[in-house]
């Protein structure tokens, strides 16, 4: 498996160049032209980007560049998981002039398959036709007449005055996406005449660079959680007869203030329950990519309250942001009877060992999972927690307590008494 994203603007390594053919889009000032930033971007789409799928990949051939990913901290990161359950890492060393032979190496005689096609994936023997997941992972296949949405459509970008087009006379509110990309980036949610002033400079900056369109769709308004649903698209073979489509789970989605994407929550005694409200969602999404696809799938669905269905807003033929949250009923609740679990991300002062250390007594219990961690910056870590909780309030109290130990020197780090509850 190559769990690596392709970037369009910006070179990760001097070995691993822009994709100048499975091109997406991506995201206007991200990142910016500092050095800084340049260099934390790289170092996040290089380790943190990618780890913290490696929880939810089962026992799976998969490659991690080295040295800016360390074995014993995969190791680590792994060890929660029995060893019948965890991916064999490979490692591609950077250090070396020789990348592709040694990808060909890690590869030979085996199926590919991966988080985001790659124009080197051409000469190998993929899982799925790159060319297939590219074209199903562009906001234009929510076109399909058999995926039920909400009203959208494509709106070209080079053909009209901006100042006279749909984005500047459609009226409030309604939604904006690049055809490309994920984590909520290249989302404008346009509610307010202040916020499309906002998505026509986006748009301008995407016009210089010549992307052609994007699509507009209907702001749906619902007092229901909003879903990222996981399944599984499985290929027939000699055990059954048919494709096979398997529910992973169904977490609500956390946004941030400016609508990026920025975790989930799990509730795992209802799964059972959405799973039968959106079976029937799910296999119609799947039958539009079945006998072509095989792999992972998430779609992000809303309750049309004012039309009494489901749609979908979103459809990733990848692995995404929540998928390892929903695997997680084991561990959390069958083990530790923690029925709800959330995934978030953290930054911290100090380094990628120093988390085990300020949230040692969670961690030990396993109320928290370091799903990845990675020094972005010197003494500047980024962390992707996940955290178990008997309800909602305990998981926003866990939440605080995590914030306030990674605040914490490692070396004044204090006993916690496990007893006394949700408190240092």
């Amino acid at each position: 498996m190559d769990i690596y994203n392709g970037y369009s603007h910006i070179d990760i390594h001097p070995q691993i160049l822009r994709e100048t053919v499975y091109t997406q889009d991506e995201d206007v000032g991200l990142p910016d032209n500092s050095t800084e930033s340049l260099q934390r971007f790289r170092n996040m789409a290089l380790t943190y980007k990618t780890v913290k799928f490696l929880l939810g990949l089962g026992p799976v051939d998969v490659y991690l560049y080295h040295p800016v990913n360390v074995p014993a901290q995969i190791e680590r990161i792994l060890s929660p998981l029995p060893v019948n359950q965890r991916p064999q890492v490979h490692y591609i060393d950077l250090n070396k002039p020789d990348v592709q032979e040694q990808l060909r190496q890690v590869t030979h005689g085996k199926k590919l398959w991966y988080y985001r096609p790659k124009s080197y994936m051409l000469q190998q023997d993929t899982l799925v036709s790159p060319d297939f997941a590219y074209a199903i992972n562009d906001k234009r296949f929510l076109l399909h007449p058999n995926i039920p949405t909400p009203h959208l459509e494509m709106a070209s970008l080079q053909s009209e005055d901006l100042s006279t087009s749909v984005f500047n006379t459609r009226s409030l509110p309604f939604v904006v996406k690049l055809r490309r990309c994920s984590g909520s980036q290249g989302t404008w949610i346009v509610t307010s005449e202040d916020e499309r002033q906002i998505m026509l400079a986006a748009m301008k900056q995407y016009r210089s660079r010549r992307v052609s369109e994007v699509q507009i769709s209907d702001f749906i308004h619902s007092t229901q959680p909003h879903y990222s649903v996981n399944f599984f698209i499985g290929a027939a073979g000699p055990s059954n007869g048919s494709t096979t489509v398997t529910f992973l789970g169904a977490t609500e989605q956390i946004f941030s203030k400016t609508g990026r994407w920025a975790g989930g929550v799990i509730d795992f005694q209802s799964q059972q329950s959405i799973k039968e409200q959106l079976m029937g969602t799910i296999n119609a999404v799947a039958r539009t990519m079945i006998g072509s696809y095989v792999g992972w799938v998430g779609i992000d669905v809303i309750f049309d309250e004012r039309r009494n269905r489901t749609v979908v807003v979103d459809l990733n033929a990848r692995l995404t942001g929540g998928f390892v949250l929903c695997l997680l009923s084991g561990h959390f609740m069958k083990e530790r009877g923690l029925p709800f679990a959330q995934a978030q991300s953290f930054h911290y002062q100090g380094k990628a060992a120093d988390v085990y250390t300020l949230l040692a007594p969670f961690v030990q219990t396993g109320q928290v999972v370091v799903a990845a961690v990675t020094e972005t910056l010197p003494n500047n870590c980024t962390t992707q927690l996940i955290f178990g909780g008997q309800n909602r309030d305990e998981l926003a109290s866990m939440k605080d307590i995590i914030r306030e130990g990674l605040d914490r020197c490692p070396d004044s780090f204090n006993s916690y008494n496990i007893s006394s509850g949700l408190e240092w």
